[in-house]
C-alpha cells in the first residue's frame, strides 16, 4: 500500500489496519 501523501512511509498493512485507515480517511474528508 503506497500512500499518496509522501510524508507517510510506504508500509504493508494488514486488512484490518487498511479498513480502519479507510474509515479515518472518510471521517477526515467529512470535515
Amino acid at each position: 500500500l503506497e500512500p499518496a501523501n509522501a510524508k507517510y512511509e510506504t508500509r504493508i498493512f494488514g486488512p484490518d489496519r487498511v479498513k480502519v485507515q479507510g474509515v479515518l480517511v472518510g471521517l477526515m474528508r467529512s470535515y
